[in-house]
């Protein structure tokens, strides 16, 4: 007979269930002492932030989460962060299995972009991580008169579509994924929409103890693969380009991450003295949208509900020349595109071009802050 402590009952009975979940999740905080990273006590003290939201995420993806049978697009809990998420974005996100097909019917509303991709972005088991597999962006949705859609999600293309457009999954696919970015957010209206997986009539199944463990163990995996990814990426930004300098990833990583292949992202690190300001000269493509904004050093957004660290094409001043000059600096001096560093002094920066007819890289330049002052 098995040992009483490997039946998932047994431990939820006597409490096991709790104690290894625990020991587990005291793992996660490993990622913050790591030495690579150069932390300062503000940095560690937001990682210790960080693991809590990751690991609210992991709650709502593994023990309050719907099951592929059940799913719903639901977004992050609130002020959860990661990936150098997009301040203009409205994230919402299914649990999909590749087994089942779905059917989503939405309706488009004023947005200015939106997307779905197929993922199978877990990050409780990192080296399942295989990227995403179909997309499709507004542009290809069959709308009628009054803006409504439908997408049939699965492996197989349907025989008949019958006016659906069809999301490819692949055997890895976990998740569908939403992606809706605001130009102007507080004008637009985003989408409508649902989702159901065909032939599944019965209603949910009660809890079953048996899956609590697993659920537990899923939720502390979640919080450290997430952290552990993200630091890993962040580190390889220093590998492509010097600090205060962009680059632009390679396609292949941007799909392995399950990024938009309508979206190409310069990306950067930052650091700033107190008295120092980064100037950065973008020579704007043609395209759909483009922001800029700044991140910390584990890949969250900065605080844009009260601070200005992110701006796009609705609210950014651009030269007559088709350059967006944006200035970052611990204080306003006085520039119409200053971004706030908002206590930090180090991070990471991003621009996304959409449907871009070019990518450019940035240039960028450290200057005295007393200069801009001089200039203002």
């Amino acid at each position: 007979m098995s040992d009483v402590s490997d039946d998932p009952v047994q431990k939820v009975q006597s409490g096991e269930a709790w104690n290894e979940f625990c020991d587990l999740l005291k793992k996660a905080g490993d990622v913050i002492l790591r030495e690579d990273l150069e932390t300062s006590d503000f940095d560690r003290g937001e990682g210790l932030r960080y693991l809590t939201r990751l690991l609210r995420a992991g709650f709502l993806s593994f023990a309050e989460g719907t099951s592929p049978r059940h799913p719903d697009f639901r977004p992050m809990p609130n002020y959860v962060k990661m990936g150098l998420d997009n301040p203009d974005n409205w994230y919402l996100s299914a649990s999909v299995s590749p087994r089942h097909r779905y059917r989503i019917r939405g309706k488009r509303g004023t947005i200015h972009y939106l997307s779905f991709a197929a993922q199978s972005q877990n990050f409780a088991r990192r080296d399942r991580i295989s990227g995403g597999a179909g997309h499709l962006n507004d542009a290809e949705l069959q709308l009628d008169a009054e803006g409504r859609f439908e997408i049939l999600a699965s492996v197989e293309e349907p025989s008949d579509l019958a006016g659906a457009r069809w999301l490819r999954m692949n055997e890895d696919t976990s998740q569908i994924l939403l992606r809706q970015t605001f130009l102007d957010r507080g004008n637009e209206q985003p989408v409508d929409v649902t989702i159901e997986c065909l032939g599944e009539d019965e209603p949910p199944a009660p809890l079953d103890p048996a899956r609590v463990p697993g659920q537990l163990m899923g939720s502390a995996m979640y919080a450290m693969g997430c952290a552990q990814w993200f630091a890993d990426w962040v580190m390889g930004f220093r590998e492509k380009a010097e600090v205060n300098a962009f680059h632009l990833p390679d396609a292949e990583n941007h799909r392995f991450v399950g990024g938009d292949p309508n979206i190409v992202i310069p990306l950067g690190t930052w650091r700033l003295a107190r008295d120092e300001a980064l100037v950065i000269e973008a020579d704007l493509p043609s395209c759909h949208y483009w922001n800029f904004q700044l991140g910390n050093i584990w890949a969250e957004s900065l605080d844009y509900r009260t601070r200005r660290v992110h701006l796009n094409n609705h609210d950014a001043v651009v030269r007559e020349d088709g350059v967006a000059e944006i200035v970052v600096a611990h204080e306003d001096p006085g520039h119409p595109n200053w971004m706030d560093t908002a206590g930090h002094d180090h991070g990471i920066m991003g621009f996304r071009w959409v449907r871009a007819d070019r990518h450019p890289i940035p240039v960028c330049r450290v200057v005295p802050l007393a200069d801009l002052k001089g200039a203002s």
